[in-house]
C-alpha cells in the first residue's frame, strides 16, 4: 500500500492536540482558522485497549462508499468526513516522513488513521455558548484556552439538561459540548430537523451500508469551504450535522438478529437520537417524528435498492420501544 495521504504530511509544523476518546487522541495542524476542505484529523490508536482503529478505518470506507452512491435527498442531510489513510505501526516508512516528528517529544509510531478534520464551531458561536452556559468566574479563562478553540457541538434529542443550567456547573469545556434538547430551543434551534437528518442518516447506515451504527457520534459544526451549510443559527452559526467515529460499528445480517443488534446499538449510545417513552410532550412528539421520518427513508432505500427487508424498518422501531418498555417496567 502506497499511504499517500500519510506520506503528503510533508510539514514540520508540529500537530496540536485536538480531541481525545477511548480509541486514542485526535491530532491536526495548529491553526484553526484555516481549516478548509483538504485539512486533516490524524487520530492515533494510543487509548484504552479493545478498541480498534483499522476496523473504523474498514467501517468508514464502507459507509463513505454507500454515501457517494446515495440519493441527494438523503445525503444532503448529513456529512461524513474523508477517509485517507490507515498507517499500522509496522510500517516500515515511517521515518520517510516528518509525521511522528510532529507529534511531542518521545511519541512512537501506532495504529494511525488519516481524516478530513471537521472544522470548529467559529468564535461568535463558542462566545454564545459560553456566555449562556459556562459559570461567569471561569468564563475569561475559558474563552482563552486554546483548547476550545476545537469546538465541536454533540447535539443530545434524546435528553434534557433539566436545571443544569441555573446551577453554572464549575466544570466547562466547549469540546465536544453537549448541547440537550432544552438548550436548543435557548438558541432558537428546531429539534425536528435535527431529528430529520438523524434519522435519514440511520436509516442510511442500517439499509444502504448494512453497518449497525454502534457507538457513532453525531456533531454539529460548519461545512469545510467551499460546502455549502445545511442549518443556519443567528447565535451558533452556519453548520451542518456531521458522522463521525466508526470503530465500534458492525457489519449486521438483513434478519431479526440484525434487528436486534441495531436496537441494542441505539440504546447503548450517547442520546443524539430522540428517545420514546418519554413523559414530556415535546419529547413524544420528537420520537414520533423522528420514527416516521425513520421509516419513511427506510422504505425509499430499500424499495430504491430493490432490497427485500422491507419489514425490518418497522421491526426495529418496534423493538426499540419494547426495550426501553421493558426497562421502564423493570428499572
Amino acid at each position: 500500500m502506497e499511504h499517500k495521504a500519510f506520506h503528503s504530511e510533508q510539514s514540520t509544523i508540529p500537530y496540536r492536540r485536538i480531541g481525545a476518546g477511548f480509541c486514542g487522541s485526535v491530532w491536526s495542524q495548529p491553526d484553526h482558522d484555516k481549516i478548509d476542505s483538504a485539512s486533516t484529523a490524524i487520530k492515533r490508536e494510543d487509548g484504552g485497549p479493545g478498541r480498534s482503529l483499522h476496523n473504523d478505518f474498514t467501517m468508514h470506507k464502507i459507509i463513505l462508499q454507500a454515501y457517494e452512491e446515495c440519493p441527494d435527498q438523503i445525503r444532503d442531510c448529513f456529512l461524513i468526513p474523508k477517509c485517507y489513510d490507515f498507517i499500522p505501526a509496522t510500517y516500515s516508512g515511517w521515518d520517510a516522513t516528518n509525521v511522528i516528528k510532529r507529534f511531542p517529544e518521545n511519541y512512537l509510531p501506532c495504529n494511525t488513521l488519516i481524516t478530513q478534520r471537521i472544522p470548529p464551531i467559529p468564535k461568535n458561536g463558542r462566545d454564545v455558548l459560553i456566555n449562556k452556559y459556562c459559570s461567569p468566574p471561569l468564563a475569561d479563562n475559558i474563552s482563552a484556552d486554546v483548547k476550545n478553540s476545537d469546538c465541536l457541538v454533540r447535539p443530545y434529542l434524546g435528553r434534557r439538561k433539566f436545571g443544569q443550567r441555573e446551577s453554572k456547573v464549575h466544570f466547562f469545556s466547549l469540546r465536544n459540548y453537549p448541547l440537550h434538547i432544552d438548550q436548543m430551543s435557548d438558541l432558537d434551534l428546531d429539534p425536528p430537523q435535527y431529528a430529520t437528518g438523524m434519522a435519514k442518516a440511520l436509516a442510511f447506515m442500517h439499509w444502504s451500508a448494512g453497518v449497525d451504527a454502534n457507538d457513532v457520534e453525531f456533531v454539529l459544526a460548519p461545512a469545510p469551504r467551499p460546502a455549502t451549510p445545511r442549518f443556519h443559527s443567528q447565535q451558533l452559526g452556519s453548520h451542518n450535522l456531521w458522522i463521525l467515529d466508526f470503530d465500534c460499528c458492525r457489519r449486521m445480517r438483513m434478519d431479526q438478529d440484525g434487528v436486534m443488534q441495531a436496537a441494542q446499538a441505539f440504546l447503548r449510545n450517547d442520546p443524539f437520537y430522540p428517545r420514546p417513552g418519554r413523559e414530556n410532550t415535546e419529547d413524544k412528539e420528537l420520537w414520533n417524528h423522528f420514527r416516521n421520518t425513520f421509516l419513511e427513508v427506510s422504505s425509499f432505500i430499500l424499495q430504491t435498492g430493490n432490497k427485500p427487508y422491507e419489514e425490518l424498518p418497522l421491526l426495529l422501531m418496534d423493538t426499540i420501544e419494547s426495550l426501553v418498555q421493558k426497562r421502564t417496567d423493570n428499572p
